[in-house]
């Protein structure tokens, strides 16, 4: 988060907080008072301090890396200098935040390879550590000499730094989805076009897909070979390193004229085994390295000449175009490098899950069918998926596709793509399978606009049209789902509405937050917004989120977040916060400030197991104050029609104030207090509602249910009229309950008053 040089970071994160070389700083409060603490769990760090721990000695030119680069590759065997650069890229991807010892991120790695590609092979001089840590240090300070390159001056319009950022977002952003979920999104989206690739291609794209992602597995399984090598090597000198030493020549010829040329043999068991170390630090070429043989083996003989299409060689890239690799680079959508008629060598396997759509695509160039039947799979593919993941983490709601209604005065129809309805919650996810141009991804502002109304904006447009409806209480507009059925809501009150647009892929950072569109005129009114999700964003939330009743919470939160705080980040980043604080913010304390989130996505890093049973009572982020908790998980069991409107409000406190207000109840019913004939009260202001939940402490249990609700009713006007309350929870707990729970319990909703 960012404001006059400050910004924050989860505190749950591991690592740096700021830069390789930051440090953190204590939060203070804004005007110079107390400390407080506007965002639970999250640190402040000074802007203004990365800015003064840069390098600031002279920077070489964009002319200059270009030249020096290539001259440091033609001196080396270029392909052990990409194989290298794989394996250390393998070795850092578990390194929690930023780049690795090494500083390569893997936008580095790809431009290594088109600068690889435009020398040739190179000698067979193999590249010591030295000269690899050069080469290293020369392609990030060539891709730092571009970006410097190509910052937009002072003054720069709107059109020109909205290019700015799409283009950053290019270079930058990778893994639209984790590998779990590429490894089956993308195969399964590829089966729905098998009759077309077939027919057209003499091939299943989806098998191509398969293969793909099993040459990920077995990168992963020769590396897995290597680090145990280097492991022997390094800790079991003698009878186990000479084995390893053994295997190695007797796989490679290098290997056995390093080891004559070095005379490893007539080394100490000692000397023997770390000169076999530095002899496997020159020998990572096989673990990226296939033959036509073993592909046919285990792919046959279609995918395997599919796999060498997908392939460049040596000297395929022009120097004169390496200025373009940034943000257009070959390799992205062919991944391999040919190093003959019979070989191919895959040093960055991790593209197959960063570009697999550019992958394939390329394979469809010019061919109108199969372009036709792609279109088509990724909508179902996408309207299919979201379905699937909307009916396991909401088991409790009706879940309805393809929902179409007539308006009745303009005789125009309407569909909605999936709907859940859960008592007066009723969630619409619009799904959108286009996809961000080439040109759109390069900058083309004409362009961004274009796309970004399409598949960011039109979402919101169309569910708003339903939300309209449901407002207006009408009854004369019926709605029917693909399967005919006709979709019920609640008709005891206004329902809430949250909206949401689910695409495939996105510019994470910048499409997160209403306000980039307001900015850009493309937004007329806030409300008409709906949250834009990934399909691989919607399934972290719903694999990290893996109840009802936390999955439910997050996407209301989500859907008034732009209401709350100004923010620039990614759906990683606020899946994080509510992990860390639940969305329980103080947003008053962040008025006027933008949020800009720094290695703040910690909480949702790495791989998860979800629960299989979503109807298990359980929340996520702080926990609830015991009582609280019971109450809650009474509640979601029982069958009231207002039992998510209830849970939602009890989420929405603070957990201190139910802590204070539990502290009391506790006090009174021991003896203690004034609580007889009294009302504790917490609320929260979110988007345009006021969440109130109140306990009221009686001596004596009402007499009948009825008098219960007039009394409840009484106390939620009275907390209406001088709270402002329009989501209300009131509470009766007497002195001698057994229940440790509620004697009674009652909600209400009113139209929203302002503020108090």
């Amino acid at each position: 988060m960012c404001d006059a040089g400050r910004c924050y970071n989860s505190s749950t994160s591991t690592g740096r907080t700021l830069t390789k070389r930051g440090r953190s700083r204590r939060k203070v409060h804004p005007q110079g008072g107390s400390a407080r603490q506007p965002i639970p769990g999250y640190g402040e760090v000074d802007l203004q301090s990365i800015t003064s721990l840069q390098d600031n000695s002279p920077q070489p030119t964009l002319a200059e890396t270009m030249s020096h680069l290539p001259s440091a590759l033609r001196g080396r065997d270029v392909v052990a200098v990409l194989a290298k650069t794989g394996e250390q890229m393998l070795k850092e991807l578990g390194m929690q935040i930023g780049p690795g010892p090494s500083g390569m991120e893997q936008v580095h790695a790809e431009v290594l390879q088109a600068f690889a590609l435009s020398v040739g092979r190179g000698t067979f001089v193999p590249a010591s550590p030295r000269s690899m840590v050069r080469i290293w240090s020369l392609v990030q300070s060539n891709l730092d000499a571009y970006l410097r390159s190509t910052a937009p001056g002072q003054g720069a319009d709107d059109d020109t730094q909205l290019a700015r950022r799409v283009r950053l977002r290019t270079i930058y952003h990778r893994n639209v989805f984790n590998s779990d979920d590429a490894a089956e999104i993308v195969p399964g989206l590829l089966s729905l076009m098998d009759r077309a690739s077939e027919r057209e291609l003499g091939y299943r794209l989806s098998d191509l897909a398969k293969a793909m992602f099993a040459l990920i597995d077995d990168v992963a399984d020769r590396f897995s070979v290597r680090v145990e090598r280097e492991r022997a090597l390094r800790n079991q000198p003698g009878v186990a390193a000479d084995g390893v030493i053994e295997t190695m020549i007797e796989e490679s010829h290098i290997a056995r004229r390093m080891w004559r040329i070095g005379r490893g043999g007539s080394l100490s068991p000692e000397g023997r085994a770390w000169a076999g170390f530095q002899m496997a630090e020159m020998l990572c070429a096989p673990i990226f390295t296939f033959t036509r043989t073993e592909l046919v083996t285990r792919f046959g003989i279609q995918i395997s000449d599919a796999l060498f299409t997908l392939s460049l060689s040596f000297g395929s890239i022009r120097e004169e175009d390496l200025g373009k690799v940034f943000l257009a680079n070959p390799v992205w959508g062919r991944p391999f490098v040919a190093l003959d008629s019979d070989t191919l060598f895959l040093p960055l396997p991790f593209l197959f899950v960063s570009f697999p759509f550019t992958i394939v695509e390329g394979l469809m160039a010019g061919n109108d069918t199969l372009n036709e039947a792609y279109g088509v799979a990724r909508t179902r593919y996408l309207e299919d998926d979201i379905e699937r993941i909307v009916r396991k983490s909401l088991p409790s709601a009706r879940v309805h596709r393809g929902v179409k209604w007539k308006d009745p005065d303009t005789k125009v129809e309407y569909e909605h793509d999936v709907i859940a309805i859960l008592g007066m919650q009723v969630l619409i996810f619009e799904a959108k399978s286009g996809k961000l141009s080439p040109s759109a991804k390069r900058g083309a502002a004409d362009r961004l606009r274009k796309n970004f109304k399409a598949l960011f904006i039109e979402p919101g447009i169309q569910a708003t049209r339903l939300e309209s409806l449901l407002a207006s209480r009408r009854n004369d507009v019926e709605l029917k789902d693909h399967k005919g059925e006709v979709v019920q809501f609640e008709t005891a009150g206004p329902s809430q509405v949250h909206k949401f647009g689910v695409c495939i892929e996105q510019i994470a950072g910048i499409t997160g937050s209403r306000r980039f569109f307001r900015e850009l005129g493309l937004l007329e009114q806030d409300s008409a917004w709906a949250p834009i999700l990934t399909l691989g964003e919607l399934r972290m939330i719903a694999d990290r989120l893996d109840t009802e009743v936390s999955f439910l919470h997050y996407l209301t939160r989500r859907m008034t977040a732009d209401d709350l705080f100004d923010f620039s980040g990614d759906e990683q980043d606020l899946l994080s916060m509510y992990l860390v604080n639940r969305f329980i913010i103080d947003p008053r304390a962040l008025e006027g400030r933008q949020l800009l989130f720094h290695e703040a996505d910690a909480a949702v890093r790495g791989r998860t197991t979800p629960r299989s049973d979503r109807s298990e009572f359980a929340t996520h982020g702080p926990e609830l104050p015991p009582m609280w908790n019971l109450i809650a998980k009474e509640i979601y069991h029982d069958a009231d029609r207002h039992r998510f409107d209830i849970l939602i409000a009890i989420l929405n406190q603070s957990p201190g104030a139910l802590e204070r207000i539990a502290h009391a109840v506790r006090r009174w019913r021991s003896g203690g207090g004034t609580g007889k004939g009294n009302t504790l009260s917490s609320r929260a202001d979110i988007g345009n509602r006021a969440y109130v939940v109140a306990v009221h402490m009686a001596s004596e249990l009402p007499g009948s249910s009825d008098e219960w609700r007039d009394k409840a009713r009484h106390i939620a006007y009275d907390l209406h009229e001088k709270m402002g309350a329009s989501d209300c929870v009131v509470v009766l707990k007497s002195r001698r309950s057994r229940s440790p729970t509620f004697d009674g319990i009652s909600f209400f909703r009113f139209p929203r008053i302002g503020p108090v």
